[in-house]
């Protein structure tokens, strides 16, 4: 059974190579072709609000394994928040709400065509009866969305970025 599963995962193996596949963050082969960092230095301006203070600081996290000694690239994010209530009570209130959050980006290189972008998140909470605890929720559910945001843009980036090589 054990050599069953290991010629199967060698012919799997050859045929992914075969195709043409190649990890996105490979090093670079000894031709040169595409492969390593993918995104490269980015700066990133401030971003208005508390969900884009967090989405700010995660995008900055997220993207400092790209920086290199290049000159960096900028990347324009504008974010905007919607909230829609749900789930109402006898009493005609909302029980739990989505907090909705959508960021367009423009990654602006130092040469070349600059690369944009739309990401969309949903992040639901409970509405508790006490008002702080739903100003507590409605923030725990921002900054959920907004750390979300960051890993698509980068996933976003990395793919658009990746595809123009």
């Amino acid at each position: 059974m054990r050599g069953i599963v290991i010629a199967f995962a060698a012919l799997a193996a050859g045929l992914v190579s075969a195709c043409g596949f190649q990890p996105l963050y490979a090093p670079p082969p000894a031709n040169g072709a595409p492969g390593g960092a993918v995104i490269g230095a980015v700066d990133i301006p401030m971003i208005e609000g508390k969900a884009g203070h967090v989405l700010r600081t995660e995008l900055d996290r997220l993207l400092s394994v790209e920086r290199g000694s290049g000159t960096a690239q900028r990347l324009e994010v504008a974010l905007w928040e919607r909230v829609d209530r749900l789930g109402i009570r006898v009493d005609e209130s909302a029980s739990r709400a989505d907090l909705h959050l959508t960021a367009r980006y423009t990654l602006t290189p130092t040469n070349g065509r600059a690369v944009r972008g739309t990401v969309r998140t949903v992040a639901t909470y409970q509405i508790p009866t006490a008002a702080f605890a739903e100003i507590a929720a409605q923030d725990d559910a921002r900054e959920r969305a907004a750390e979300t945001l960051a890993r698509m843009i980068r996933a976003d980036l990395a793919l658009r970025l990746a595809e123009r090589r």
